[in-house]
């Protein structure tokens, strides 16, 4: 039975073990909501992590003596099941027979979803995700024409809520740690590769703009009245964005003085978060439409600049630091820091409580050149 303290916690930010504790077949529970609030948590999960990310294993270990599994055969693995239900549910509806586990390799579900991790496996990380969300309403669609009666049923339970709201909840203790550990490392500037340097400007171009559309993706399309919102310690959307523009605008003017006298800059002789402070504080309060006019003539700047690089000045330890390093490794960096807000203030569902909660939410700013 569902108690009074089940109905007030919140899917989406309580602590997971106390989500865990829930029934969720309870009569008193409402499915959808139930599942709203689930599916909202897991792709608030992993907001703002980039495709090299998504395919480092080491996010568990095989159930199946396979090696460990990467976040997008984690994610590929619930839109992989999600198509498997759309069948079996279909069919259920139409005959009422449910499956069996001897179905799936005699029950050794192991072996089979450990036989089913490709496509996800090699699979890009935006591939995977249109794959989800275009399984996922036609399923929810399916099952919304069997009452909340027939679906606590005991074999309808297994096969539907176990593809959905169960399912996420499995797999959220998998991808809650290894995310916040892979935002961790992103927004040190980890590459999650062994040389990040483009191969020519061709490909830089290509990287920086893969950055550049999840940045348009999740901080650009944030609702203007958001973006006061702290978001790290003492800085709001607008200050990010327009420390973004900040080491853009100088990246341009290190390759400038390359380019006139011949040495790369050094950082500034303050220190990175003096500098960092510094120049964010000259822009505060300026608001979401100066930001972003800012950061994109930088960004234009800078393309136009690192543009006149040699090949060979582009990929040297100077050269890849005031291109990459301010451009979209910078990105990366924030969007680390910035994507769960983001992704949370974008979500178009209302909150799955009405319990208050603080508008802040903290992340470590990183004291480094392009992250501060």
């Amino acid at each position: 039975m569902s108690t009074d303290r089940d109905t007030a916690v919140d899917l989406r930010r309580a602590p997971l073990a106390a989500v865990r504790a829930i029934d969720f077949r309870s009569p008193d529970r409402d499915l959808w909501s139930d599942e709203a609030g689930l599916w909202q948590r897991l792709t608030i999960t992993w907001a703002g992590l980039d495709e090299a990310a998504w395919h480092l294993p080491g996010a568990a270990p095989s159930d199946a003596g396979g090696p460990d599994w990467s976040l997008a055969e984690h994610v590929g693995h619930i839109a992989d099941w999600q198509e498997l239900a759309i069948d079996y549910t279909d069919r259920a509806i139409a005959t009422g027979t449910w499956p069996s586990d001897s179905d799936y390799d005699d029950g050794d579900f192991d072996a089979f979803n450990e036989a089913r991790r490709e496509p996800w496996a090699s699979m890009g990380r935006d591939a995977i995700l249109d794959r989800l969300e275009a399984a996922r309403p036609r399923l929810l669609a399916l099952t919304g024409r069997l009452t909340p009666e027939a679906i606590r049923g005991e074999e309808p339970w297994g096969w539907i809520y176990l593809t959905l709201h169960g399912h996420y909840l499995d797999h959220l203790s998998v991808i809650e740690p290894w995310a916040a550990e892979l935002r961790v490392r992103q927004t040190d500037g980890d590459p999650f590769v062994d040389d990040p340097r483009a191969a020519d400007h061709a490909d830089f171009e290509a990287q920086e703009a893969a950055a550049a559309a999840d940045f348009d993706r999740l901080v650009r399309a944030v609702p203007a009245a958001a973006w006061a919102t702290e978001v790290t310690p003492g800085w709001d959307v607008a200050d990010h964005v327009m420390h973004l523009a900040d080491w853009a605008e100088e990246g341009a003017r290190a390759i400038d003085v390359h380019e006139r006298l011949g040495y790369w800059m050094a950082d500034p002789d303050e220190g990175i978060d003096a500098w960092n402070d510094r120049m964010v504080a000259l822009h505060r309060g300026e608001g979401r439409t100066a930001a972003l006019d800012r950061w994109d003539a930088a960004r234009v700047g800078l393309l136009g600049a690192l543009g006149r690089l040699s090949r060979d000045d582009l990929r040297s330890p100077d050269g890849w630091s005031w291109s990459y390093d301010c451009l979209h490794g910078h990105v990366r960096k924030h969007l680390a820091m910035l994507g769960p807000w983001a992704a949370e203030a974008l979500l178009a569902e209302p909150a799955v409580t009405a319990a208050p909660r603080s508008a802040v939410r903290r992340r470590p700013v990183a004291a480094t050149k392009a992250a501060g």
